[in-house]
């Protein structure tokens, strides 16, 4: 087993919350993203942080384009999945 050990409830509606120590832990933040990887009797949840927030401030350009930026978040986010 890992460092913590929590528990959590899946409710009628298949839902469930991360708790407050696992979320410290690992600094999650509102709008990351979780994959869910089911490997056998098992689920690994990956982090993947906010793309578009990853790019916030990195760039001072005035030329960028929300097109543009959202294209790189989406390359972000498809390097995250190629983990």
């Amino acid at each position: 087993m890992g460092i913590y050990v929590e528990f959590s409830r899946v409710s009628r509606k298949f839902l469930t919350s991360i708790p407050a120590k696992v979320r410290k832990a690992l600094g999650l933040e509102v709008g990351d993203i979780l994959m869910w990887d089911v490997e056998g009797d098992k689920v690994v949840v990956r982090i993947m942080k906010n793309p578009v927030k990853a790019l916030r401030g990195k760039y001072d350009d005035p030329s960028l384009t929300y097109d543009s930026v959202e294209e790189k978040a989406d390359e972000l986010l498809m390097k995250e999945v190629g983990k």
